[in-house]
């Protein structure tokens, strides 16, 4: 007998259950997706049910996190289990999901494991690759065949989607209920204790892997001296093909494997432990000897063996394999200013010409990544935007944002109105563009392709952005073709994925730092498309062009280096204008999180932002992500106001430098001070 809370009889998980398999199919057939309904009533009362349980309430590491759609009814609704410490999404890691059939005929309790990471994969060597990590943690959990789940005969979701065929292939053990045969609570609750039992004798044997963080990201350090001249090739290979193979002679240690198998940034020691660029790392492979392996991406141009700058092995074999997607130089920086993975990295074997160093991503280096979000997806490509199913709520985005759920809900209602362009405004470190990638993933439901960004800069063109002439070379001599730009790229792939005007799936493309750019001239005709969405108008070379209702435009403005009030005033009647303001509040929330004392260090921060928008103005103030760091010891603190605040500050004061007075470490952060 199992321990019950008070009045959990009333709770009726077998009721709450049934309910769903007879009713859902239905309401997806007959019910428009959104809203309150009796779906999302009854999926809401078996979230808090489970919530609810002692074995789940009493384990702080569980997050419950339940699924019929996003945006669209999905095909097999869903209710997950996950274990922090293995993972924090269904993409990825071992968690325990109720799968509910299709046909609505019964669900089962799982043991799943997330499949995004084998995306790239054709689907028999994915579903082999489930096959061999489902038996190895098999061999983990005796006890669940004891408990009558079963091993090998697998589970049927009825469904010929390929979304269920993966839930299908990614099961390690199951128990099934038939709709008419449910069990009582007693026995409910019985087996998920022996599934939940079962889950955390893996995560014990998972303990020595790098757990996967809510707040950041692994990255790796990679040595690569030549990068200044290969740089362009790469570039070049990336632009032509989607992507660069790059080869590396010593391997990727295996805790880390699964945390980047869905892709990470790579940052690149241009010599001398300096951080000259970074990359991002779309998929990688691993040898599976010291023999090496070949190119997994043929038809991808990239490392060349003669001449290689990593061919310094003993036998020159290529070990480990990543698939560049982007490349780009950013502002060096010491490796020192990079947080090490404990037990993985230290100061010393970070940078090393035979191995990888591992190092927490930077959160002003975050790429947008497109399957950042997304559940388990088909991989053999098969499966439709009609069956996205992520986990992607209000408190998902208060949580990666660090924002008030009140100031993030007035950015989604203005983006999902009849203007859907925003802008967020605000001085340095105010995580602008980070909040800016999260409502855009938000709002797309991680879809892949749903969202680009463009970083604005002084010779951005109107070309660039909406369309313009390219030479090309042909027998006969150059000739010029009308190339699309950002926008019409876009709008193009909205019309080949049938999603033109369609709401259930919106696009957004974020304009970084868009007052960097002349915005008149780079805007054009899309400062009349943005404001009258339901009338066409000619281009400068193309005719009868119409802006998409459900394309979202989010641009992000830094008010040090120009004030909103000198934006052309078109545009600013065009677009809602939310300003980011320096947050002690936001600051405290992340410190929190870690668990550090934070009010010296916010205590600081306020004295140093009353001190510039009493001499200067609000505008040119200091942002709270600056002093966003785990490891914001009185040294981190120093060298963070040394190398970043203090340059610019003096800028801030370039024409009147002695308004500074005696801004200094010692005088703001006293406790901190040598």
């Amino acid at each position: 007998m199992t321990d019950q809370l008070p009045g959990q009889e009333a709770q009726d998980l077998r009721g709450m259950l049934g309910r769903i398999l007879r009713t859902y199919q239905q309401a997806r057939s007959e019910v428009s997706f959104g809203g309150e309904n009796e779906v999302a009533e009854v999926f809401r009362e078996l979230k808090e049910a489970v919530e609810s349980l002692p074995t789940v309430a009493g384990n702080e590491h569980l997050k419950v996190v339940a699924s019929y759609g996003k945006g669209n009814w999905a095909t097999i609704p869903w209710l997950s289990i996950l274990d922090r410490r293995e993972t924090t999404t269904t993409q990825r890691g071992v968690y325990v999901v109720y799968l509910f059939s299709e046909a609505g005929d019964g669900v089962y309790l799982t043991l799943a494991q997330g499949v995004t990471e084998l995306e790239p994969l054709h689907r028999k060597e994915a579903v082999r690759k489930l096959n061999d990590r489902a038996e190895g943690v098999r061999a983990l959990i005796p006890s669940l065949a004891e408990a009558g789940f079963d091993f090998f005969s697998g589970i049927d979701l009825r469904s010929k989607g390929s979304k269920a065929r993966m839930y299908e292939a990614s099961t390690i053990a199951s128990k099934y209920y038939g709709v008419d045969e449910l069990p009582s609570d007693e026995s409910l609750i019985v087996d998920l204790e022996a599934a939940l039992q079962a889950y955390g004798a893996v995560i014990d044997a998972h303990k020595d892997r790098v757990a996967p963080r809510l707040d950041r990201l692994i990255a790796l350090v990679g040595t690569w001296q030549t990068i200044s001249r290969d740089y362009g090739s790469v570039r070049e290979g990336i632009d032509s093909n989607g992507g660069w193979a790059s080869g590396w002679t010593f391997r990727l240690r295996e805790g880390v494997r699964d945390e980047l198998s869905s892709g990470f940034t790579l940052y690149i020691n241009g010599g001398r432990r300096q951080i000259v660029a970074k990359a991002r790392v779309g998929a990688l492979r691993c040898a599976p000897s010291a023999d090496g392996m070949s190119n997994p991406w043929p038809s991808l141009s990239g490392t060349y063996d003669e001449g290689n700058r990593l061919n310094d092995s003993a036998n020159g074999a290529y070990k480990t394999w990543f698939k560049l997607e982007a490349i780009e130089f950013i502002d060096p920086f010491p490796v020192e200013e990079l947080e090490l993975v404990d037990g993985f990295s230290t100061s010393n074997s970070v940078v090393n010409q035979n191995a990888f160093g591992y190092v927490y991503e930077r959160l002003k280096d975050s790429w947008l990544r497109d399957s950042e979000s997304q559940d388990v997806a088909g991989v053999d490509g098969a499966s439709s935007s009609t069956e996205l199913e992520l986990d992607l709520d209000m408190s998902w985005l208060a949580a990666e944002t660090l924002l008030a759920e009140e100031a993030l809900g007035s950015m989604i209602d203005c983006l999902r109105g009849s203007q859907p362009q925003l802008i967020l405004a605000g001085p340095p470190g105010t995580s602008k563009t980070w909040v800016a990638q999260k409502l855009a993933t938000y709002l797309t439901s991680g879809r892949k392709g749903a969202v680009r960004l463009v970083q604005f800069h002084p010779s951005y063109t109107y070309e660039a952005f909406i369309e313009g002439l390219r030479p090309v070379a042909g027998p006969s001599g150059v000739s010029f073709d009308v190339t699309a730009g950002v926008v019409l790229q876009v709008v193009r792939d909205m019309r080949k994925a049938g999603h033109l005007n369609d709401s259930d799936h919106p696009y957004v493309i974020i304009m970084d730092e868009a007052n960097r750019a002349n915005l008149p001239r780079v805007m054009g005709e899309l400062l009349y498309l943005l404001e009258y969405r339901d009338q066409a108008i000619s281009l400068q070379l193309s005719k009868e062009f119409k802006l998409p209702s459900n394309l979202m435009f989010i641009a992000t403005m830094n008010t040090a280096d120009r004030s909103i009030r000198s934006i052309d005033a078109a545009m600013r009647r065009r677009f809602e204008i939310f300003e980011l303001a320096p947050d002690t509040d936001v600051l405290e929330r992340y410190f929190n999180s870690i668990a550090f004392p934070s009010e010296v260090v916010i205590e600081g921060l306020s004295r140093l932002n009353e001190h510039l928008t009493r001499d200067l103005d609000r505008h040119h103030t200091i942002g709270h992500s600056f002093f966003m760091r785990n490891d914001m010891s009185p040294k981190v603190l120093r060298e963070v106001w040394t190398r970043k605040l203090l340059p610019l500050i003096e800028e801030y004061y370039y024409d009147q430098p002695d308004g500074m007075g005696a801004l200094s470490v010692s005088q703001l952060w006293p406790d901190y001070a040598d």
